[in-house]
């Protein structure tokens, strides 16, 4: 015979506290997979970026001072748009 519906409630206070142990559990663990990946190949922690990634992050990283070595990217004006 089956349980009644009303035998399987759980308190939203329960409820919630599972699910953040749960999730502390979850980034515990990404947090630890991460770690051994890096001790196993630390290589891998530093990789140079490519010419076309340091490109944008030098657009990312613009300096808008007048000795600014890197051109600013060519927005356009209120009246060019």
């Amino acid at each position: 015979m089956a349980r009644p519906i009303r035998d399987l409630d759980v308190p939203l206070s329960q409820l919630q506290q599972d699910m953040r142990r749960l999730v502390a559990r979850q980034r515990a663990a990404a947090s630890a997979e991460r770690l051994q990946l890096l001790l196993a190949h630390p290589e891998t922690a530093m990789v140079a970026a490519t010419d076309g990634e340091q490109a944008e992050q030098r657009h990312w990283l613009y300096d808008a001072d007048p000795d600014a070595t890197t051109p600013a990217f060519p927005y356009p004006t209120a009246q060019e748009a």
